[in-house]
């Protein structure tokens, strides 16, 4: 009979002897019951596997389901999906566009964002009381400090790294790290001249 631990914090090291499954690819591929010992990784998958062992009544598989550590922030990066996407053209301020989809079924609440490649976005308020479960916010910010471009290109695109931290359930503290979709694109205005060259005739 199989034994399966639950993970959704994905921060406890796996035994040798255990069949690890972190993304969905791999569960649909060796999550058969056909091993002894299995080790699921991410929340969504727990909930998945969880749900699937109750529609086939082996909700006893499951030995163990490992809690957050203590003084470490949940991470909900596949339940609260944070997107950054910005732009800015010449020496214009720029303006970084911010949608937060939360598919969990906690409310979020005290929103700060940090965006490690813009200086001025780190640990900034989001002037937002709460988003609800199964609800979204988009936000925009003025952007006045970004990468400059380099003198050889007229437009640069960055992949932004980060992460949005807030509170739930009584001020427990969780967080989400941007996606790997969000991204800041830097253009350059050029004066082309064709005015000046007129006027020489």
């Amino acid at each position: 009979m199989s034994k399966i631990i639950l993970d959704p914090t994905g921060s406890y090291p796996p035994e040798n002897y255990y069949i690890v499954i972190s993304t969905e690819v791999e569960w649909l591929k060796y999550f058969t019951l056909q091993h002894e010992y299995y080790l699921i990784q991410g929340k969504m998958l727990c909930n998945w596997t969880e749900e699937w062992l109750r529609v086939w009544n082996k909700l006893d598989l499951i030995i163990d389901t490992k809690q957050t550590p203590l003084n470490n922030q949940q991470d909900f990066t596949e339940t609260v999906i944070v997107n950054c996407m910005g732009k800015c053209e010449g020496l214009k301020p720029g303006e970084l566009n911010i949608i937060i989809h939360n598919y969990d079924t906690i409310t979020l609440s005290d929103l700060y964002l940090t965006v490690n490649d813009l200086p001025e976005i780190e640990n900034v308020k989001l002037p937002v009381v709460q988003i609800l479960p199964h609800d979204k916010l988009i936000h925009q910010i003025i952007i006045n400090e970004y990468p400059k471009l380099p003198p050889d290109k007229n437009q640069m695109t960055i992949q932004l790294s980060g992460k949005l931290t807030f509170s739930f359930n009584d001020n427990v503290s969780g967080e989400s790290k941007l996606d790997s979709e969000s991204s800041f694109t830097i253009k350059q205005i050029y004066n082309s001249g064709f005015r000046g060259d007129l006027d020489d005739f």
